[in-house]
């Protein structure tokens, strides 16, 4: 083989053992009394090609009482950023469920 294709191959298994790993991990998390307040509870809201636009959205939002306070950080990648938004109405799942009915 060549050491191209191994060294493919040890990344390809390292990164499905952190998957995995993460995967695990995360009911325990998911169960604490923290994470399960919607009030607190930090939620995605968005993803924006721009820091810009991130925060334009964020304060639409405060303005339209969706969401109390937001944040835009990096998103998993290098190309968007991610509108994070707390307390409110919890009218921001809305954006990403579809569709409000009624």
């Amino acid at each position: 083989m060549r050491p191209t294709r191994i060294r493919t191959a040890i990344a390809l298994g390292l990164s499905a053992g952190a998957v995995v790993w993460t995967a695990a991990a995360s009911p325990a998390t998911a169960s604490s009394p923290a994470a399960t307040s919607e009030d607190t509870a930090w939620r995605e809201a968005g993803h924006y090609d721009t820091t810009a636009a991130c925060k334009r959205a964020g304060k639409a939002g405060i303005e339209r009482h969706k969401w109390d306070e937001y944040k835009c950080r990096p998103g998993r990648n290098d190309n968007y950023v991610t509108l994070w938004a707390r307390g409110g109405s919890g009218a921001a799942r809305a954006l990403t469920a579809g569709p409000a009915a009624g």
